[in-house]
C-alpha cells in the first residue's frame, strides 16, 4: 500500500469513530435529559401526593391505615417465616 492509500484509510477510520463518538454522546446527552425529566416527575409526584392528603380526609385514612399495614407486616411476616422454618 501506499502512502496514500494508507492516509485515506485512516481518514475513513477517523469518520466513522467521530460518528461513532456524536451516537454515543447523543445517547448519552438523551439519558441526561430523561433522567432529569424522571427527577422532576419525582418532585410533583411527592407534593400532589401531598395536596392530596391534605385536601381528601379518606385518601388521609387510607394512606395511614396502608402505612399500618405494612408496618404490621414488617412485625408478622418474619415471625410467621420462623415459625414455618425453625419448628
Amino acid at each position: 500500500m501506499s502512502s496514500l492509500d494508507d492516509r485515506s484509510l485512516a481518514a475513513e477510520e477517523t469518520r466513522a469513530l467521530d460518528a461513532r463518538y456524536a451516537a454515543a454522546r447523543a445517547e448519552i446527552e438523551r439519558s441526561r435529559a430523561v433522567e432529569q425529566g424522571q427527577a422532576g416527575a419525582l418532585v410533583f409526584a411527592a407534593l400532589a401526593y401531598g395536596d392530596a392528603l391534605d385536601s381528601n380526609t379518606a385518601f388521609a385514612k387510607a394512606s395511614h391505615a396502608a402505612k399500618l399495614f405494612c408496618i404490621a407486616a414488617v412485625f408478622v411476616i418474619p415471625n410467621l417465616l420462623v415459625i414455618r422454618v425453625l419448628l
